[in-house]
């Protein structure tokens, strides 16, 4: 649901986690819609000319063969952009506030009122998904499921992009927005395998808390 949030600190966010997904997605939404936030300011409006992730998504974006779905837009900006870089792109967004100001800053493009959740009931398939920090809200006993979800709607050969923050260990921290969670590559790269994906790229820096990977879903793991 955010783009790429402000490095977190070393505080351990210590509210319960939850293994009803819809229950946290609601908890989430609401989080993000709180007046009280500066939710564009803290996302982003707009892909600035030397944003450093234009890098990532752009060549990436460029090797999809078929429609993307930009899971988590937030405020749609990475959706906009690859729209008009001439990509068949679509949103999903589960925040009320946040697809409000999608819709309305990029008019021409389709933003579903949805989340990852709602998918498992939809039957259309894509030929790339972007989850841009979309999944950092994930539990562990969230995200493997969402994986899933993801898996069974790409086309057997379909790309996922996928940031995430990245941590030594799996633990909760205290978000600008609400309770998110670190994990280790090898274990999110587990999470992917699980879930029917053949991994291509794994990025990350000791320095940065900033990680992503690029897998590809396996034929016949749907």
């Amino acid at each position: 649901m955010t783009q790429r949030p402000e490095a977190p600190t070393d505080a351990v966010f210590t509210a319960a986690r939850t293994s009803d997904p819809v229950a946290s997605i609601h908890r989430v939404a609401d989080a993000y819609g709180s007046p009280e936030v500066d939710i564009e300011g803290i996302l982003g409006a707009e892909i600035s000319p030397d944003d450093p992730d234009r890098a990532v998504i752009e060549p990436w974006a460029a090797t999809v063969d078929g429609p993307i779905l930009d899971v988590g837009a937030g405020t749609g900006r990475w959706t906009g952009h690859l729209a008009r870089l001439g990509h068949t792109v679509e949103g999903l967004e589960p925040s009320d506030r946040l697809i409000t100001i999608a819709r309305a800053r990029h008019p021409a493009v389709v933003f579903h009122h949805d989340s990852i959740e709602d998918l498992a009931h939809c039957a259309t398939r894509r030929g790339g998904i972007l989850a841009w920090y979309s999944m950092i809200h994930m539990s562990a006993e969230e995200l493997p499921h969402a994986l899933a979800v993801l898996r069974a709607r790409l086309h057997d050969g379909g790309s996922l992009l996928m940031s995430f923050f990245a941590g030594p260990r799996l633990e909760a921290f205290d978000h600008p927005i609400a309770a998110a969670y670190r994990w280790p590559m090898n274990k999110t790269a587990e999470a992917l395998t699980q879930a029917g994906f053949e991994l291509i790229v794994q990025h990350s820096n000791p320095r940065s808390p900033h990680a992503y990977i690029t897998a590809c879903a396996a034929p016949g793991c749907s």
